[in-house]
């Protein structure tokens, strides 16, 4: 089965683009994620990010990366048949080794691990790949719909009652709040059981919203791939009024967090909200890059050797920005603002597209890449 260039492509500005977001939990407190005025003295710049954030940012490469995970699970099951064996099996395996991986790196690295939430969906959504277009999109408007339920829940209780449902602490922490919190961050040992907490909530919100929601746009992805979207270099004709949808409806819920306080458990609860217009812009973001995706541009070029070794960069994203903010400088863990972190992850992504051109000229398939197939195929049938 000939390889699809776009995908490559568009799963390198996805593993690049969803650090953006991962950096506000990894270098400062989780809320950072979430709030702009979560330090004493966040000024205009903060908030000028933060929207920018919000706006073109948060859930749009998770939305990549789902569309993407869905694909993959269809193109793996195809091969699979092709070659008269059960997808059921191998494809299992795979995901059972991603669910460790995920769990690794979720417990031990960075409590915001999104491997196991899409392993554990794919345990549900590989079955999609014999289904029709049209079960696809429905099924999965159903999925993303439960999804959204509990955090909808969540917003109406919070505005209902005006109870801190979503149990917000009290921004902006003050520099003696921040300071424990460095202290408790940086230290290795009180590092992993905070670090530990914060992962069990997530494994906590899969059933939940998770599940369904990450599920649902794996079936999205599996409806765009079997109508050819990511080959057709006019697809962005269709798209662009569906992202353009979805650009006012993230304007919207980023009203509606300022007009609730973005310091209130409602604000937080709209990430739920935020995650609808999010794939409207991610499909919209995926049919501005199929047409150049098969460019012999040498951006592009290594934006696709970045999406072919998108696992290895994942992982490395945690393991050195995490590292670094809590060995190498753990002063600036919870000191640095938007705009700094935003820089750190500009300067990061170059050096990941240059290490990951060069490890594909010279290696090949990347290493966690690699050790993933070994696990899940060394006893397959040769063809």
């Amino acid at each position: 089965m000939e390889r699809i260039e776009s995908l490559d492509l568009i799963r390198g500005v996805a593993i690049l683009g969803i650090l953006l977001m991962n950096v506000m939990s990894m270098a400062a407190p989780t809320m950072a994620y979430y709030a702009p005025e979560w330090f004493v003295g966040a000024g205009r710049g903060e908030h000028v990010v933060y929207a920018l954030q919000s706006l073109f940012v948060e859930s749009r490469f998770m939305g990549l990366f789902s569309l993407l995970f869905g694909v993959g699970l269809a193109i793996q099951t195809d091969r699979m048949r092709a070659r008269r064996l059960d997808p059921a099996r191998w494809i299992r395996r795979r995901l059972g080794w991603l669910l460790l991986f995920g769990l690794v790196h979720g417990f031990l690295i960075w409590g915001g691990d999104i491997l196991t939430p899409y392993a554990i969906a794919g345990f549900f959504a590989w079955r999609g790949a014999r289904w029709s277009v049209r079960r696809l999109v429905v099924v999965g408007t159903v999925f993303v719909f439960v999804g959204q339920l509990p955090l909808l829940a969540a917003f109406i209780g919070s505005l209902m009652s005006g109870e801190n449902i979503m149990e917000i602490p009290a921004l902006p922490f003050s520099p003696a709040e921040l300071g424990a919190l460095r202290g408790e961050w940086t230290n290795v040992s009180s590092r992993i059981g905070a670090n530990a907490a914060e992962y069990l909530e997530l494994l906590a919100a899969i059933p939940l919203a998770l599940f369904w929601h990450s599920g649902g746009v794996m079936l999205f992805g599996m409806a765009l791939y079997r109508r050819g979207f990511f080959s057709r270099t006019d697809a962005w004709k269709r798209a662009l009024p569906v992202a353009s949808v979805g650009l006012v409806g993230a304007a919207l819920v980023l009203r509606l967090r300022y007009h609730v306080g973005t310091d209130t458990s409602a604000a937080y609860a709209t990430m739920g909200m935020m995650m609808i217009p999010g794939l409207c812009m991610a499909v919209g973001y995926a049919s501005l890059l199929v047409p150049i995706a098969s460019s012999g541009s040498r951006v592009v070029r290594a934006l696709r050797s970045a999406g072919r070794m998108a696992f290895t960069l994942y992982i490395s994203q945690s393991v050195v920005t995490v590292a670094l903010f809590t060995f190498v400088v753990p002063h600036l863990w919870g000191g640095v603002g938007r705009i700094a972190l935003w820089g750190w992850v500009i300067v990061f992504s170059v050096l990941q597209v240059i290490f990951a051109h060069w490890w594909q000229a010279t290696h090949g398939q990347g290493p966690l890449e690699r050790l993933w197939r070994f696990l899940s195929y060394r006893r397959m049938p040769a063809s």
